[in-house]
């Protein structure tokens, strides 16, 4: 999830969010909206209420500061109120209204609209589940570039197998060492795909196949020890299997964990191996690490500070259609930071912004 105006140059409530001052920012954020009718603001709301970031969580309040930005052609606010009504929270639960919103984020060419609307099939969230709908749909989204639809569309090979003969040759080939089998095993406890669902037992065998140097295997038993999903949380062992996932190229793992690592998560707070972690997946792709990257070169975090690397890193968020980086890359292609100062790109860069819902 976005959060518009995230990272600002200036003391305002997007400073404060920034800056964890949270209680400040919602009162900022609320003062604005009595002065204007600016769609970023109403989505800052939104999202604070939803997250009980400053103020009371209010599920009902965060549909309606929601709703309003979604009136002016928000993005961002049409895929998180699409999020509530696919659960029913905050409003009567409506798939096909949220379904609805999606379609007009992807109007706009929102790939993350594309794989939210996969996400609601696959995971029977406010529609029934199918995942042939959902394959389709993370196929759209691998076809726009989107490196995590890939690997979802990876999972539901796996299901496929599984589900193309009877799991018993399966389990017989997991049992006699196959990391392969292994893994598709797991996938069959975690998923819930022709067996009932059991974390722990996913765990089980996705530590199998990691143990035998299966990516993929790895990513998922960290995740199940981060997120606590069924079994106990283990932030040390989330930490440690994401290394070695990541230590295969995984674009989420050496995300994930250099985010533990940046925020002293599972270990000690070490920015500076956060910044190589970071640099990582940032080469594969990962956008959420372009931009922390970004900002700790712009802030001096775990290495020296370097607008001209910070301002590459915004750019290839922005390239990603992330909305924080283009509205830094606004500002520094406006300002000549880090960059050649560049006022006709910067006013692209801009409507870019303004037709993603995120305008200044």
């Amino acid at each position: 999830m976005h959060f518009a105006h995230a990272q600002a140059f200036s003391r305002t409530p997007n400073e404060e969010y920034a800056k964890g001052n949270y209680a400040r920012a919602f009162r900022g954020f609320f003062e604005q909206a009595t002065r204007s009718n600016d769609p970023n603001v109403q989505f800052n709301l939104g999202m604070m209420y939803e997250r009980g970031q400053g103020t009371d969580q209010n599920d009902v309040e965060a549909v309606k500061w929601y709703s309003r930005a979604v009136d002016q052609g928000s993005v961002p606010a049409m895929r998180q109120l699409a999020g509530l009504m696919a659960a029913g929270r905050g409003i009567k639960q409506d798939g096909a209204g949220a379904l609805a919103l999606l379609r007009k984020a992807i109007e706009q060419n929102d790939v993350a609209a594309i794989e939210q609307v996969a996400g609601m099939y696959f995971e029977g969230r406010g529609v029934p589940a199918d995942q042939a709908q959902a394959k389709q749909w993370y196929q759209k989204a691998a076809a726009a570039g989107s490196k995590s639809a890939q690997e979802a569309l990876d999972l539901i090979a796996a299901m496929e197998r599984q589900a193309a003969g009877p799991l018993a040759p399966i389990r017989k080939r997991a049992v006699t060492g196959d990391a392969n089998a292994q893994y598709d095993l797991a996938v069959a406890y975690h998923t819930g795909n022709t067996v009932p669902k059991d974390p722990a037992q996913a765990l089980e065998w996705y530590l199998k196949a990691a143990a035998q140097g299966h990516a993929m295997a790895q990513f998922y038993a960290g995740l199940l020890y981060s997120n606590g999903d069924g079994v106990a949380q283990d932030l040390a062992q989330a930490r440690a299997w994401f290394s070695k996932a990541a230590a295969q190229d995984n674009k989420d793992a050496a995300t994930n964990l250099a985010v533990m690592l940046d925020l002293g998560k599972g270990g000690p707070v070490d920015l500076a191996q956060a910044a190589v972690v970071y640099q990582q997946a940032a080469k594969l792709g990962s956008a959420q690490a372009q931009v922390r990257l970004a900002g700790m070169y712009w802030m001096g975090q775990g290495v020296k500070k370097d607008y001209t690397q910070a301002a590459s890193y915004y750019r290839q968020a922005a390239e990603q259609g992330e909305i924080t980086a283009i509205r830094k890359l606004v500002y520094l292609l406006e300002n000549g930071v880090g960059t050649a100062r560049n006022v006709d790109e910067s006013k692209k860069w801009a409507a870019k912004l303004e037709q993603l819902g995120g305008s200044n």
